[in-house]
């Protein structure tokens, strides 16, 4: 079992020197990874998001993912670093399978990821993204970055085309990078089996992803495919009987988040100390 921590890289009182603390906080405390979350631009009205109106405030004030784990990067050694989740279809599967390689080779393979077709409809239009194709996009867009990681030099699809490029510095490593798929819709997890390496679900039990995979168990047979969570942590959590029904149920990662939880802010450096004394000793 591998365990990983959301980084606030959104709140309403987003700080640096938190970020940049909390990092080489995980790093000591022997997390393996760390996991940014993903929104650009966010419409100033309640009821946005798929959790409760609170979480509106705190994705008003965000930092770009990427580029705050390419800077987070540098601070630390060897935790290695993802989004959760990474929504594909509001950019360019070629410049994002660039992002993730230059990552990968300036961190010597420090770099995990979980990609989804996204939720919010309003942020869809204010990048010009068409919300209607965002599950064909996801799908192109996850084959296009497979085969530049797999050093394919041509690509014939939907919405992009290219042809005899090159696509440098590439560590041979990344090909084995998998390429993990978030959600539980039939959609989104028949898009993981065929074009991914594994499944992200967020909330769900072990019990719960096992069942919703039942149907699958053929096309997963004899093939590798990671299965990780994204879940919500509370001050009354039971952690070691959640963490062994996910490790029961053959979940191979738990990406622990606070944020969510009535966990205060100026409590949660405390409470990753507690996550990584949990960590240490599992």
């Amino acid at each position: 079992m591998e365990f990983g921590y959301t980084i606030e890289n959104f709140d309403v009182n987003l700080q640096r020197e938190y970020l940049i603390e909390t990092a080489q906080t995980a790093e000591k405390l022997g997390f393996e990874s760390l996991w940014t979350v993903d929104h650009i631009m966010q419409a100033n009205e309640k009821g946005l998001t798929i959790y409760d109106e609170t979480t509106t405030s705190l994705y008003n004030n965000i930092t770009e993912p990427l580029t705050t784990i390419a800077f987070l990067a540098g601070h630390t050694k060897k935790i290695k670093f993802g989004v959760s989740t990474l929504v594909l279809p509001i950019r360019n599967p070629i410049l994002v399978a660039k992002q993730l390689s230059t990552l990968d080779y300036l961190t010597e393979g420090r770099v995990v990821m979980t990609f989804g077709a996204g939720w919010n409809q309003k942020e869809f239009g204010f990048l010009g993204e068409n919300f209607e194709k965002r599950g064909s996009k996801l799908r192109e867009g996850l084959q296009i970055i497979r085969a530049l990681w797999n050093g394919k030099t041509s690509f014939e699809g939907q919405y992009y085309q290219f042809e005899n490029v090159s696509f440098k510095p590439l560590r041979s490593e990344i090909s084995k990078t998998p390429i993990i798929v978030a959600g539980t819709s039939d959609f989104m997890i028949k898009t993981a089996i065929r074009y991914g390496d594994g499944l992200h679900p967020a909330g769900a039990t072990g019990k719960e992803i096992k069942e919703i995979l039942s149907p699958y168990e053929n096309q997963l047979q004899g093939r590798e495919f990671h299965l990780s969570v994204h879940f919500d942590v509370y001050s009354d959590t039971d952690l070691e009987s959640v963490v062994n029904e996910y490790s029961e149920n053959g979940i191979n990662r738990i990406v622990f988040d606070l944020s969510r939880g009535d966990i205060k802010p100026e409590n949660r450096m405390e409470y990753l100390e507690i996550l990584g004394d949990f960590v240490r000793n599992f």
